[in-house]
């Protein structure tokens, strides 16, 4: 038997969108040859991989981990390998027998967080909602009234509420206004007002910035003018090139020579995710690694199918957020970006080979196992690598929001 395991992180918001941690989860794929599969053994082989081969903390930045914990992994006092101080455990609402609300009870006595999955208000009162520190609501199955009812019948001081499955941003702030504590979903991705409202002059020059570094005919002296209208843009590019992180032997006070040394390929991608960061303004910052996380993977997924670097993968992912950082229509955005077709067509998703890249990261992200696999075939990709693919693209963008990297970007 071949057991190949996939995870991915799914972040969880306070009320302020300020990332607290992020549920980690795993899917596991049995491959038996000739041989007969040995559930129980495989359901141990899983546990010891989400504790060991994985380690869930890498991939949550010194984040809380909210992981999802199976009725073995509960029983058998695998999960103190993980520190209390980090890790909540989300069990099922379901699970309600005497030995797993004993041993939940003996874990949240040693300091681990207890988070219930799947609770639905109108249930009986059990004994694992009673020592439960965070009840997780899911908006999909419990609708109106009921989401109010579950926050004014169940929170306590020291018993938050978690609303997930918030889609949008309507439903974020229905959740908020209810009392909820915690928000998990897809929210922050989406645009919060559709309007054709105006640009601020610092929004165009950014927005020019891209639309220059979205052309093939890339042009230092067309980057350069307009880097001269924006006097803070300047010098935070002068003091990204004087420090340490380049290691220039000379002082650079020229902004046409720091363009020249740092070459094409590294200014691309400095402007890129300055100016994206600039753009945030109120906007969480979650938003800008979700992006750099997609960018990074879909180049890594592209290479691995075989697909030309041109156009840049990387700027999928990356102008993915475009609409959710601009509350405009990707599709008014992309009119006026003077982008290459097949970048257009992949951000909307179109059937090409770039396109089915950009679905194969967004399918991974949301967790949609059975879109992965068959995307993964459909692009020749093994399917194995992608949690690799996955795991490196998480951490290489945790990397660039680094305090250091912060403090060179702001």
């Amino acid at each position: 038997m071949v057991m190949h395991l996939f995870v991915v992180r799914q972040p969880i918001f306070n009320r302020w969108k300020r990332v607290v941690g992020y549920e980690v989860l795993f899917h596991s794929i049995e491959k038996a040859e000739g041989l007969s599969v040995n559930h129980e053994q495989a359901g141990k082989w899983v546990i010891d991989a989400h504790l060991h081969l994985f380690r869930p903390m890498r991939l949550t930045c010194g984040k809380l981990a909210f992981i999802p914990a199976p009725r073995p992994l509960i029983l058998q006092d695998l999960i103190t390998t993980l520190p209390p101080s980090q890790t909540v455990l989300e069990v099922d609402a379901e699970e309600n027998s005497d030995e797993v609300v004993s041993a939940c009870f003996r874990l949240k006595v040693t300091g681990y967080p207890i988070a219930v999955r799947g609770f639905l208000p109108w249930s009986p009162v059990r004994p694992l909602v009673a020592i439960a520190n965070i009840l997780k609501v899911d908006f999909e199955k419990v609708t109106g009234a009921e989401r109010a009812r579950a926050v004014s019948v169940y929170a306590t001081p020291n018993r938050k509420m978690l609303a997930e499955k918030i889609e949008s941003a309507e439903e974020f702030a229905e959740a908020e206004r209810m009392g909820y504590d915690y928000f998990q979903g897809s929210f922050f991705c989406q645009p919060e007002t559709l309007s054709a409202k105006l640009l601020t002059s610092h929004q165009l020059t950014y927005f020019r910035i891209m639309q220059l570094l979205g052309d093939p005919n890339f042009d230092l002296s067309h980057i350069e003018q307009v880097l001269k209208t924006d006097p803070s843009l300047s010098f935070k590019l002068l003091r990204y090139i004087n420090s340490a992180a380049i290691g220039v032997r000379h002082r650079i006070s020229s902004l046409k020579q720091a363009l020249v040394l740092l070459g094409e390929c590294l200014l691309r991608r400095w402007l890129l995710i300055a100016v994206s960061t600039l753009l945030l303004e109120k906007k969480p910052y979650e938003l800008l690694v979700t992006a750099l996380v997609r960018g990074h993977m879909c180049e890594q997924i592209a290479a691995a199918a075989g697909l030309p670097p041109e156009p840049d993968p990387f700027l999928v992912g990356l102008f993915s957020v475009l609409d959710a950082l601009l509350d405009q229509p990707m599709t008014e955005i992309l009119e006026e970006l003077p982008l290459n077709p097949e970048l257009k067509d992949a951000l909307l998703r179109a059937p090409t080979p770039l396109g089915w890249v950009y679905s194969l990261v967004l399918a991974y992200e949301r967790a949609d196992w059975q879109t992965v696999r068959s995307l993964a075939n459909f692009l020749k990709v093994p399917e194995t690598e992608l949690a690799v693919h996955y795991e490196r693209s998480v951490r290489w963008a945790d990397h660039l929001f680094s305090r250091e990297s912060i403090t060179l970007l702001s």
